[in-house]
């Protein structure tokens, strides 16, 4: 080979390098900006949690019902600790790109979002309907189950119908081909998908007038199915409730 072959030869390769570099470096922006949006979702609905259970207590003065709001507090207090040992495993991960994945156990993240949802004030209360059988198992990352679940749970007291209370099912199946599927449904204002279908995952894309709304919830959780290799439908009608379906990939 020549001179001038291995030249060329020799600068394909640094350029092949490079490309391969920012490709990465890329990658790793997007994770460490997914990483930021997801921190501050599962940590806002702990933190208002708890704000708003130290406002009971402080507002309360039947020491039996005190009791039973710091019971609640210590559980909630609890499964922040744990989510944030899941969160920090999201930075520890090999050559920052690939996200810690693990066989996790539906039930017992559905359990734990369910005891976060049940310290909303009394207006707010859901009807949080889990049909999940106890041996569903998904393979997944921990931090980014609990965003997913959290989501839609405070989006259904969030964007909840104001002539009912509102309500979220969760349900579990696997088709024919092995294919395990989530299926969660709310019975709020619904999404106009012919209006808005095309956004409806977008970053800072909001369907509804409500001062919390900040169109980042959905797209956290579409990134974080993604990433998984997993992959997320979606069916709505204004005015009934939403159903999203979500499907794993196994390994």
């Amino acid at each position: 080979m020549s001179n001038t072959n291995i030249q060329i030869s020799s600068q394909n390769e640094r350029e092949m390098e490079l490309i391969d570099k920012i490709n990465k470096s890329s990658e790793l922006n997007n994770m460490l900006l997914n990483l930021f949006y997801t921190v501050s979702h599962n940590l806002n609905a702990y933190t208002s949690n708890i704000k708003m259970l130290l406002d009971l207590i402080d507002l309360e003065d039947d020491p039996a019902e005190n009791r039973t709001n710091l019971d609640h507090l210590r559980s909630v207090s609890n499964d922040l600790n744990k989510t944030i040992t899941d969160l920090s495993q999201i930075v520890y991960v090999q050559n920052n790109l690939d996200v810690i994945k693990e066989q996790l156990n539906l039930n017992q993240y559905l359990k734990k979002i369910k005891n976060v949802i049940d310290g909303y004030a009394v207006d707010d209360r859901l009807r949080f309907v889990n049909n999940v059988p106890d041996d569903a198992f998904v393979y997944f990352n921990p931090a980014y189950l609990e965003s997913i679940l959290l989501n839609f749970s405070t989006n259904a007291i969030k964007y909840a119908h104001p002539e009912r209370f509102p309500e979220v099912e969760f349900s579990f199946f696997t088709e024919i081909d092995g294919s395990k599927i989530l299926m969660i449904k709310d019975n709020g204002l619904g999404i106009d998908l012919e209006r808005y279908g095309d956004a409806l995952f977008g970053l800072n894309q909001t369907f509804h007038q409500h001062e919390n709304a900040n169109g980042i919830g959905l797209y956290i959780t579409k990134y974080q199915i993604e990433a998984m290799k997993g992959m997320i439908a979606v069916e709505s009608k204004v005015g009934e409730g939403t159903t999203f379906k979500i499907h794993f990939k196994d390994k």
